[in-house]
């Protein structure tokens, strides 16, 4: 792309085709995070842990669906915000001894 070889338009094209599961899209996270057959083993999955809590009576709360991974975005979001609830508590409670 620099060289000229490739434009613009071509990598953002090349880019937005990228297959699921591809180190840009674990990178990202979500739907785009996985490949098709690993989301097609958690449908199974759940439905093998439906079936059994249904045959087990099916009292309490029906299993759900895993969760799509989390990017790197969305993880350092996490972490800031743990970090900045950690300080916060220990500024209120080292304050008020």
């Amino acid at each position: 792309m620099y060289r000229g070889v490739v434009s613009v338009r071509k990598v953002s094209v090349l880019a937005a085709n990228l297959p699921r599961g591809s180190a840009v899209g674990v990178r990202l996270g979500g739907g785009s995070a996985v490949t098709e057959e690993v989301e097609a083993a958690w449908l199974v999955e759940n439905a093998l842990y439906r079936i059994a809590h249904g045959q087990a009576g099916g009292k309490g709360k029906a299993p759900e669906m895993r969760d799509y991974p989390l990017g790197v975005l969305e993880m350092a979001k996490k972490q800031d915000y743990a970090v900045s609830r950690a300080e916060a508590f220990r500024r209120k409670h080292h304050a008020s001894n």
